[in-house]
């Protein structure tokens, strides 16, 4: 019978480990909307981020959008083309390069957004009562250089940081 080794000292523990909290903080507070849109509206995740995105950048190109909403290429083609089909949005391809198409939120597709966005809204407003003024701007700040350091870690990738843990 195989023993269980005991974890030495400073080895991760997952729900101490600030990504894991972070995560699921996101999710927990995804989990409404999410029923909400997919239920009211038939949207996938990728597709509402998509038209979040589109929300506030008409005309946003596919790799755009990808980077925007964090999607693979596959997943941006799949939403896209699920707000298409349900006339949240429009494609439009570029006469000088058919591979490029604008992406473009419907005044249909506005209305939904809206309507999602209020309940986001909601949510963010629950989240911010259960803190001060101060704790706001604090988290505010953290969160920017959380970001930042988020996308300098993803850049430099997976190899950097094992360098850096000595394997």
């Amino acid at each position: 019978m195989e023993r269980a080794r005991t974890a030495s000292p400073d080895a991760l523990r997952l729900s101490a480990w600030l990504p894991y909290r972070l995560f699921i903080v996101a999710a927990r507070i995804a989990r409404p909307l999410e029923t909400f849109y997919g239920e009211r509206f038939g949207l996938s995740q990728a597709a509402w981020r998509i038209l979040a995105i589109i929300a506030e950048r008409t005309g946003a190109s596919a790799s755009e959008i990808g980077q925007a909403c964090a999607l693979d290429p596959f997943a941006v083609s799949r939403g896209i083309g699920q707000l298409v089909e349900r006339g949240f949005a429009r494609r439009a391809t570029a006469r000088s390069d058919r591979r490029f198409a604008a992406v473009s939120i419907t005044a249909r597709g506005r209305a939904a957004f809206d309507e999602i966005a209020s309940l986001g809204r909601v949510i963010e407003a629950d989240l911010l009562a259960s803190l001060s003024s101060a704790e706001r701007e604090v988290i505010d700040g953290m969160l920017r250089k959380l970001e930042g350091e988020s996308a300098r870690i993803e850049s430099a990738g997976w190899r950097a940081l094992q360098e850096r843990a000595g394997r």
